[in-house]
């Protein structure tokens, strides 16, 4: 204590100051250490709340972008299927179009030869009849008038077998007569 003395240091003014800092640190403690700390604790709660919902809400944004990318290439994918199929379509199209105009053209060039062929067949019947005619009737410049109708058909058969012979195509038996 004496050191305290030689100080100029009052041991009991001392111990007062002492007790009143302690009753004051009490004092502060339970009045205002308790609200400033509940308010802290309490900022830091709102904080830490406000953390989380952001980062709930990052998680939901990240969740949200995965899911429209997934959505925008399923769609991507979609519409290349469906311009795929058209294009097979038209395809199938055109194949079908062009199969039609080919069985058409054959057909029309079958009925075009058909045609050509009975254009021809009829050209020698109508060629054959006046051949024949012009042999009966320079037959009958030459004999006369007095040929039999008997004589005439023989003489056109003949003709006819003639001339089918010239041209390549022997009568069937009736077909002279079939006119």
């Amino acid at each position: 204590m004496e050191i305290l003395n030689t100080l100029g240091i009052d041991f009991s003014f001392l111990l007062v100051t002492l007790i009143g800092f302690l009753i004051l640190i009490w004092i502060l403690a339970k009045f205002a250490f308790g609200p400033i700390y509940k308010i802290l604790d309490a900022r830091q709660s709102t904080i830490q709340q406000n953390l989380d919902e952001a980062d709930e809400r990052r998680q939901e944004m990240l969740r949200l972008q995965r899911e429209y990318e997934e959505r925008l290439a399923q769609i991507e994918e979609e519409a290349r299927n469906k311009v795929q199929a058209a294009v097979r379509d038209a395809q199938a199209a055109r194949d079908e179009i062009v199969q039609k105009a080919q069985a058409e053209s054959s057909a029309i060039v079958a009925r075009a030869q058909q045609e050509a062929q009975r254009e021809r067949q009829k050209a020698m019947v109508e060629a054959r009849d006046q051949i024949a005619e012009l042999a009966v009737a320079t037959t009958r410049q030459l004999l006369g008038s007095n040929m039999s109708d008997a004589i005439q058909s023989q003489l056109i058969n003949e003709a006819i077998v003639h001339i089918g012979a010239a041209n390549g195509h022997l009568p069937q038996p009736g077909e002279e007569n079939a006119r």
